[in-house]
């Protein structure tokens, strides 16, 4: 990326700043790869823990730089540009030592929009939630996997905590009438494309991520993270933009997934509506007040981890 390409120049700091994570990713899987092995020592005999670490580890930062590039993808930041990023990456190249890259934040933009991020990542996250939650109930792991309710529920109270920390962050910054719209108005071709990711999960991989986003500390991270917002700045932006609902998300999910897969259109809407009434109701409610309110009187399992308490 000797020269920036135009339209990356076109592009909302936020969708730049996924190029930077994805280069600056590949960048430490090339020192990791390259540099980064350990080394045997006799005392280790037949043990292959370090080498086994080390995989470990370069699989990790695949799998993170994977998942921005799906959502990168997903956002119509230009294929041409994810590439350019991955390959500078794996030269050794982090964003900021590439000449002429594009600055992640534009001349004269307030510091403060970089939390536009932290939008862009929760509406990402809810947006894939959705779909896998309806993907997960159409493959019958419910009849396959013995029930979790609290894995269940925990999942439903993720979503209502990722909602209500990005509609916090939205009125803190005030945000646009122009940013909500880049940042949540996906299109019919964007959920499509994003249906057929997650269709495109093997069994094991979608189970995988169903329970990684039923883990009760996305919930309690998000929620500290709203309180951090709400005590940091006592005023913010009466807007009259907001994320969409949880619900809103479970029905545009079930019509992408009906829209790639008619034959199963019948059976995707009954699901649909099922994961959706299992959410709670969002006509009229206080879904930021909720989300406080859910942790406190729901028991889970395994309770928040330590570190993670208000």
């Amino acid at each position: 990326m000797n020269q920036p390409l135009p339209e990356l120049e076109r592009l909302p700091g936020w969708k730049v700043r996924l190029l930077e994570r994805i280069q600056n990713l590949s960048a430490v899987h090339a020192q990791v790869l390259m540099q980064g092995h350990p080394e045997y020592h006799p005392h280790y005999g037949e043990g292959d823990i370090p080498i086994q670490s080390w995989r470990a580890h370069l699989r990790a930062l695949e799998a993170d730089r994977g998942e921005i590039e799906i959502h990168a993808t997903a956002v119509g930041v230009p294929a041409t540009a994810i590439a350019e990023a991955q390959a500078a990456g794996q030269r050794g190249l982090q964003w900021d030592e590439v000449s002429h890259a594009v600055p992640t934040l534009r001349h004269g933009e307030d510091p403060v929009r970089h939390m536009v991020d932290g939008i862009a990542s929760d509406v990402w996250q809810l947006e894939h939630m959705a779909v896998i939650s309806v993907e997960h109930r159409l493959r019958g792991f419910d009849g396959r996997v013995a029930r979790d309710a609290g894995a269940d529920a925990q999942f439903d109270a993720n979503m209502v905590a990722l909602w209500a920390r990005a509609n916090t962050t939205a009125h803190v910054i005030g945000l646009t009438a122009e940013e909500g719209s880049q940042l949540w108005e996906r299109d019919r071709a964007g959920w499509q494309h994003l249906a057929g990711v997650v269709r495109g999960y093997d069994d094991a991989e979608l189970h995988e991520r169903w329970r990684t986003y039923a883990w009760p500390g996305i919930e309690q991270q998000a929620r500290r993270g709203s309180d951090h917002l709400v005590f940091a700045h006592q005023t913010h932006a009466e807007l009259d933009l907001a994320p969409p609902t949880p619900h809103v998300l479970i029905h545009r999910a079930t019509e992408a997934i009906s829209t790639i897969d008619p034959t199963m259109s019948t059976t995707t809407a009954e699901i649909g509506s099922a994961v959706g009434a299992a959410l709670p109701d969002d006509s009229g409610r206080d879904w930021v007040s909720e989300a406080g309110a859910e942790t406190d009187h729901r028991t889970t399992d395994s309770g928040p981890e330590p570190g993670y308490e208000l």
